[in-house]
């Protein structure tokens, strides 16, 4: 039989407990057996234990979260990881979410994956895109990887013209499979026309993601920031001749701004009034009483739907091949009518939809106004309480008409005074270094932007690394956008060097990539001696041009495999670039 051990209250002194629960205490070790008393002390040794880390558990736990990385030769795979961000993080859920390409993704990181989303294209006879490389053979020749604790889902791009459709995407799904990870949704394979697939698949991933209590918890806070327009200058001198109308807005916020240089700005444009009252008259004049209905029953009423939610400018494939079914377009006119550009109005007239199919039924398949990006060219140690972005008012033919570009035609439209929303896009991949490294800035036209807001940056808090700008455009006097910023910066001694390229102003077009090519010498030697290049501006074709110039200089100078060079350089987070 047990033992029991016999106590009396005396032998209890200076108990920390209250009266009822002393008492409590008392009786259970006076009616315990030796091995029970021996038993409650082990398990609360373990309670304790517990206890003192459950807050620590926790934290690792929210710790976990998604990543969500794209490959893309085009970016069509970077638009869509953009839109799935942007989507799951209005879900407002607890984890945290990081956007990456591929390129600059930390191949150590992968055994310490929770969930794991891909986008990637494949390009040529089924390869992966250049800046998916070195994922995809990382996770190919290394035999001993094993990810049992990732949870994952690729959704793959290709054309189905080619042999090899979408076979990178499969093979990156197999590969993961084959090392342990749990795929959570299976692999979706995207045509050309990939939005309605692609939307399927964020569809999957969304609902998993609510089942399972996750989503987004950024720095972004999913939260829209209200400013008014403090400034708008046009940059480029239209009476020297320049084609081009780059504004240099300025937007003032009543709360502090968090934001890092590099980062960018996102702007929900809103839809011409003139070209939503031609929508609405049409309706009103064809479907009367339909709109009276809608106006009624509404929370959201018509005009504002138009102007600020629905896409009504330049109509995706997708969204025509649902019209299509509504509309009374002949069978023989359909392939001319899904390779056309469209605008809502010209569309409704053109094309009127059947009797059978309500307003509803167009406003159910109408697409939502995405959201551009411009890079901050602020700086927040400089300019406080004030953001500032640089826009060109980008336009184009379409039938004979110049057409102007969404976004930025809504933006240079604004006054001073006029409030505009927005939200921070955080980009971890085009940050300043530290700031006793030296970098060399390749920024021609509007690529300049988040150069300004590096260098306003630096020289506010005192860096001592060097920086050299490269910037282009086609004449210097109409063209040389923060011309007298630039100057000031150079005598200060910010600016260590500055090269300059103004195309059309000689014979002989010069760009960039020749003012590299001609300071080749000193430009290896920068880069050799640990110098950070950014490349910001046109992907095609400057960022190519210029990353096959520094290629030939990495060859002929340094005497080197520029390949092994340029790798080394992006591995080390000293080769950045944000291209559109």
């Amino acid at each position: 039989m047990a033992k029991k051990i016999i106590l009396n209250n005396n032998n209890i002194c200076n108990s920390m407990l209250s009266e009822s629960n002393n008492k409590t205490f008392f009786r259970l070790m006076q009616e315990s057996s030796t091995e029970e008393i021996i038993w409650m002390s082990g398990y609360m040794s373990g309670f304790l234990f517990y206890k003192k880390n459950f807050k620590e558990f926790i934290k690792k736990k929210e710790e976990q979260g998604i990543t969500l990385v794209y490959g893309t030769e085009t970016g069509n795979a970077k638009n869509l990881a953009f839109d799935l961000y942007q989507k799951i993080k209005k879900e407002k859920l607890q984890i945290k979410i990081k956007l990456i390409d591929l390129n600059q993704y930390c191949l150590k990181d992968l055994e310490k994956e929770d969930y794991f989303f891909i986008i990637m294209s494949t390009h040529g006879e089924g390869e992966p895109p250049s800046s998916a490389k070195s994922f995809f053979n990382f996770i190919h020749n290394n035999k001993n990887i094993f990810l049992k604790n990732m949870k994952y889902s690729v959704l793959a791009l290709g054309d189905k013209s080619y042999t090899y459709f979408c076979k990178a995407g499969e093979d990156v799904d197999k590969r993961l499979h084959d090392t342990g990870a749990i795929r959570i949704v299976s692999l979706h394979k995207c045509d050309v026309d990939y939005e309605n697939q692609a939307y399927k698949w964020f569809s999957k991933i969304i609902n998993f993601l609510k089942k399972k209590k996750y989503g987004i918890n950024t720095e972004n806070k999913d939260r829209k920031i209200y400013g008014q327009i403090l400034n708008k200058l046009i940059l480029n001198n239209q009476k020297k001749g320049s084609d081009k109308e780059i504004y240099h807005i300025e937007i003032f916020v009543q709360d502090k701004i968090k934001y890092s240089p590099g980062d960018s700005v996102g702007v929900f444009p809103e839809n011409p009034s003139s070209e939503v009252d031609d929508i609405i008259e049409y309706i009103k004049k064809n479907r009367k009483e339909e709109f009276e209905k809608y106006e009624y029953e509404e929370k959201n009423k018509i005009f504002d739907l138009f102007k600020k939610n629905l896409n009504i400018l330049s109509l995706s494939e997708s969204f025509l091949k649902k019209y299509s079914s509504l509309s009374e377009i002949k069978p023989e006119e359909k392939n001319v009518f899904l390779n056309s550009k469209w605008r809502l109005i010209n569309l409704l007239i053109e094309f009127p939809m059947k009797d059978e199919f309500s307003l509803k039924d167009l406003i159910k398949i109408m697409e939502p106004i995405k959201p551009r990006l411009y890079s901050i060219s602020s700086s927040p140690a400089t300019h406080g309480n004030e953001i500032h972005i640089t826009v060109s008012r980008h336009h184009f033919k379409l039938n004979g008409e110049t057409v102007y570009g969404h976004c930025s035609d809504f933006l240079s439209k604004l006054k001073i005074g006029d409030e505009l929303s927005f939200f921070i896009y955080k980009n971890r991949l085009f940050n300043l270094p530290n700031s006793d490294k030296d970098m060399i800035l390749i920024g021609p036209g509007t690529g300049i932007a988040p150069f300004r807001s590096f260098l306003y940056e630096r020289e506010a808090t005192g860096a001592t690394g060097k920086n050299w700008l490269f910037f282009g455009d086609q004449h210097f006097d109409p063209d040389f956008l923060y011309q007298t910023e630039i100057k000031n910066w150079k005598i200060k001694g910010i600016l260590h060097r500055v090269s300059l390229s103004f195309s059309r102003d000689q014979e002989k077009k010069i760009y960039v990539q020749n003012k590299i090519w001609e300071n080749r010498i000193e430009f290896f030697s920068w880069i050799k001696n640990g110098a950070y290049v950014y490349v910001c501006g046109n992907k095609i074709p400057m960022s190519i041009d210029v990353e096959n110039m520094i290629c030939s200089v990495i060859e002929e100078v340094g005497k080197c495999d520029s390949k092994l060079f340029i790798k080394k350089m992006k591995k080390e987070g000293r080769y950045l670039k944000d291209v559109y």
